[in-house]
């Protein structure tokens, strides 16, 4: 066969070669998304704040709610922005004690880290979807304009989503030595 390997030569693994690639493509899609999901609530924000402003200062007249608006908004940016950041390593990390440790001891380290993200990240969404069915049936609304709460924290539920299959993905990729 002249060196080259067959598809049915490779074992079968869950996650193995192409199908880990294409969910991770996936991911990096719906990530994306949210990101700018994330950047357009952002650029709102500074809409809303920015009118509020000139409003209030030189026209004597607020935008009314611009307090509530600019919180649900934050809510959105928080949310939407978690799984690109977690994702490319764009959050805190705090490493000077595990980069004294052996290699191998700071893959256990690092594995069982994942594993307690991944419960975390579990009962976040969980909880945050029966937070907001609660909200959703005692007609919560935020306190100036009367806006509903609960679609903002439906929406943080979604946002954390892809969280639960990137988590497991970077399990898998430092199992297999290729992840940090």
């Amino acid at each position: 066969m002249g060196g080259r390997t067959r598809v049915c030569d490779q074992p079968h693994l869950p996650f193995a070669g192409g199908k880990m690639k294409a969910l991770q493509h996936y991911l990096d899609k719906i990530s994306s998304w949210f990101s700018g999901l994330a950047l357009t609530a952002l650029t709102l924000m500074l809409i809303i704040v920015a009118t509020d402003i000139v409003g209030s200062k030189v026209f004597a007249m607020p935008v009314p709610g611009a307090m509530d608006l600019v919180s649900l908004l934050g809510v959105l940016v928080v949310g939407f922005s978690m799984p690109q950041s977690y994702q490319k390593g764009r959050h805190i990390k705090i490493e000077f004690v595990t980069n004294l440790m052996p290699l191998g001891l700071r893959k256990v380290v690092r594995i069982l880290s994942l594993m307690l993200c991944q419960v975390f990240f579990a009962l976040i969404v969980w909880r945050m979807f029966l937070y907001a069915h609660d909200l959703w049936v005692h007609g919560e609304k935020s306190l100036t304009v009367k806006i509903s709460v609960f679609p903002f924290v439906y929406a943080l539920s979604v946002a954390f989503i892809p969280l639960l299959a990137i988590v497991p993905i970077q399990l898998v990729n430092i199992w297999k030595g290729s992840g940090k």
